[in-house]
């Protein structure tokens, strides 16, 4: 096949992908999957990663050698000498050792930052499927207001019902229009971030494939929290600035050896000097180095030391942070649960028939149009409540994956 064509056969490829990925609803794994791996937030949080690799080169090169080149009347003529620096005592190996450990830290860190950002996500995936759910809820009672809006004006135009009743149930009707329109809009919102996070063309956000309802299971809080202790990326983050802190004391122990400086060089020598009648040439060497009297490099030493014991203070506290946000995500999920499980099982199925007995009656013309609209008002709260109460779930399980470093179910 031409090279031509194999462009094209690629092209065709990518582009019929593209497709079937913006025809596909969303699910929570790809969201998820999509802003650790391409996310504009993923970026940044892993762009001091080549910062801490250039640092470990720069530790690893050997210090460049001084050229020196003198002349003059007096003695020597002139003069040539390559003074290296030679880093003899370990000195090298131990800068490396502390950019190593420092490259290790930035790299927990960013891992650190993503799993903030999973977090984020799992609560943009929901609010936009909050957000979409709400919009079907407002839509339907949009139809219920719409179709007793008809029935009190046949019953107005029939001569059995009041324009009161009509212009009651019409303004109710106008009301769940507005309503509608308001919670498109924030389905709107919502999906733009939940695009911008995922890094998808916010058009090609139009259905979620995990709904609400749809919950995975959940380890108990003493599994988190076992888990936690062993592989919290916070807390793996700070082991490893305690670490790099370490090492940089090392680093700095190191540097009170002497850093010896070998010089080698030429010297031209005045013919009458070498007792000839040409110039002559003459080799020299000399060996030196800085003598600790009056800095033993006890500055930067303190600074890491301190540097290590403030890193491990701040592991222990964030150790104990995360054993109480743990417990407290584990008590609002218990809690959330709970509660969605009072309006799917009670709440909504009484409201409903409520409702549906309100709207017989008044249709009959045994009962007025207020006791409907209570009924309808107490229907489209109680179909809110359990919207509501869903997500509280699904954040509550955000947050304890949050806090507890271990990755639940999606969804």
């Amino acid at each position: 096949m031409m090279p031509g064509m194999c462009r094209l056969a690629a092209t065709l490829i990518v582009c019929a992908a593209s497709a079937r990925a913006y025809g596909a609803p969303l699910g929570l794994q790809e969201t998820l999957t999509r802003v650790a791996e391409v996310g504009p937030d993923q970026a940044v949080a892993q762009s001091l990663l080549p910062i801490a690799q250039a640092e470990v080169r720069s530790a690893r090169m050997f210090p460049n050698p001084t050229l020196g080149v003198n002349a003059g009347r007096a003695e020597p003529v002139f003069a040539a000498s390559l003074t290296l620096h030679l880093p003899l005592l370990g000195q090298r190996g131990a800068h490396v050792r502390a950019a190593e450990k420092a490259l290790e830290q930035s790299r927990l860190e960013s891992l650190s930052s993503l799993w903030q950002l999973r977090h984020d996500a799992r609560i943009a995936y929901y609010t936009v499927a909050r957000a979409e759910e709400e919009l079907a809820i407002a839509q339907q009672v949009e139809q219920l207001t719409r179709r007793v809006a008809d029935i009190a004006a046949t019953r107005y135009d029939a001569g059995a019902g009041s324009m009161l009743e009509k212009l009651q149930a019409q303004l109710v009707h106008d009301r769940g229009l507005q309503d509608v329109s308001d919670r498109a809009a924030v389905l709107g919102v919502a999906r733009l971030e939940l695009a911008r996070l995922a890094a998808l063309p916010s058009e090609t956000v139009t259905s979620l494939s995990d709904p609400l309802s749809a919950v995975g299971t959940t380890p108990s809080p003493e599994s988190l929290l076992a888990d936690a202790a062993k592989a919290h990326p916070e807390l793996r983050a700070l082991e490893a600035e305690r670490f790099a802190a370490l090492a940089r004391v090392q680093a700095a122990r190191a540097d009170r050896r002497p850093l010896f400086a070998l010089d080698l060089g030429v010297e031209i020598l005045d013919p009458s000097t070498c007792g000839g009648a040409s110039y002559c040439v003459g080799p020299r060497g000399g060996l030196a180095f800085d003598l600790p009297l009056f800095n033993l490099n006890g500055g930067p030493i303190a600074r890491a030391q301190a540097e290590a014991r403030a890193a491990e203070l701040k592991r222990n506290a964030v150790s104990r942070r995360i054993e109480t946000a743990v417990r407290a995500a584990w008590a609002t999920y218990s809690a959330a649960t709970t509660r969605a499980r009072f309006f799917e099982s009670r709440y909504v199925p009484s409201a409903t028939q409520v409702e549906s007995m309100a709207r017989e009656g008044f249709a009959a013309g045994k009962t007025g149009l207020l006791p409907l609209i209570e009924a309808q008002r107490a229907l489209l709260d109680s179909r809110l409540g359990q919207t509501e109460a869903r997500f509280a779930v699904q954040a509550a399980r955000a947050d304890l994956e949050g806090a507890s470093g271990v990755a639940l179910s999606a969804p």
